[in-house]
């Protein structure tokens, strides 16, 4: 190239290349590596239709597939929910791919990440309402996922209840409930939630989650804001005893409901916590359900 012609020479970049162009490299690539170039390729990669985010999905779920055994087992949705873009609408994209198999096998693993930011709501925070809501993320997701004809059953009780656990620390009474009647169980990991809740100095919420027939319908966000109030000013700062009742309320009036096997085994560990949590009423229903306290435990109550 001689001296004239440089002068004229415009070098290209990845920042410098159409914005189409990219997202070809991109699909063609599958590199996880590519996005974190440049800010500029992060903010192109990130912003990228549902659809470019579902063709890149899938494309790396084909390729760990014939490669590796592991990435057959997990299946393709447990493998695409891991990374943060998969959405539902990234996830319906991928189903209606051509590419995508017909039929899907196994067991759906529910990552970690959609629960990881779950905490209690704080009152007079003015960016969030006190009572979680039915459309609070990632419930309707969720609603998704275990309804879809395509999708394999999530299974709730993966990474020891971390699941349910969350949802019991955060107090999202919706969530606790949809995970319990889609099979989650309280007594992972020693039972974990159920001790939450004890922390919490929760009773409605130990019912909920020991008593099967505790987990009924909800009502109206309205009727909910009522007798949560209510219940605070029945059972102070720590209680939500009406606001759990409201899912004990029954399905209709004059219905008799069989007893149900409870989900979990009260034990002397959930006695003994709520003794030193002081919740005076978690230890008066534990010791109804026939939970008998130790020496230790009688010491620590004065008896």
């Amino acid at each position: 190239m001689n001296k004239e012609s440089s002068s004229y020479y415009i070098p290209h970049t990845l920042d410098t290349l159409p914005v189409e162009l990219l997202y070809e490299i991109h699909l063609y690539a599958l590199s996880p590596s590519l996005p974190l170039a440049s800010r500029h390729l992060y903010a192109v990669f990130k912003s990228a239709p549902s659809s470019i985010h579902a063709e890149y999905l899938l494309g790396c779920y084909l390729q760990d597939a014939t490669r590796s055994s592991a990435a057959r087992n997990a299946g393709l949705v447990s493998k695409v929910l891991r990374y943060p873009i998969c959405s539902q609408l990234v996830l319906e994209a991928i189903l209606r791919n051509p590419l995508c198999p017909s039929h899907l096998s196994g067991v759906t693993e529910l990552p970690r990440r959609l629960f990881r930011s779950l905490a209690p709501r704080k009152r007079g925070d003015p960016h969030t309402q006190l009572l979680w809501s039915d459309e609070d993320a990632p419930l309707p997701f969720l609603r998704f996922l275990y309804s879809h004809p395509r999708i394999p059953p999530p299974d709730a009780n993966r990474h020891d209840g971390y699941v349910l656990t969350k949802a019991v620390y955060a107090r999202f009474l919706p969530l606790v409930s949809f995970l319990l009647t889609h099979g989650a169980s309280p007594a992972c990991k020693g039972a974990l939630p159920v001790m939450v809740a004890i922390r919490q100095k929760d009773l409605a919420l130990v019912r909920m989650l020991i008593e099967r027939d505790g987990t009924v319908r909800a009502e109206s966000p309205r009727k909910r804001k009522a007798a949560d109030s209510a219940g605070t000013q029945a059972t102070g700062a720590g209680g939500t005893q009406a606001g759990v009742e409201r899912w004990e309320q029954g399905s209709g009036r004059g219905v008799k409901k069989r007893r149900l096997e409870d989900r979990v085994a009260v034990n002397t560990e959930m006695l003994k916590l709520a003794v030193k949590c002081d919740a005076r009423n978690i230890v008066d229903y534990l010791r109804e359900k026939g939970c008998v306290p130790d020496m230790q435990t009688l010491m620590m109550m004065g008896m």
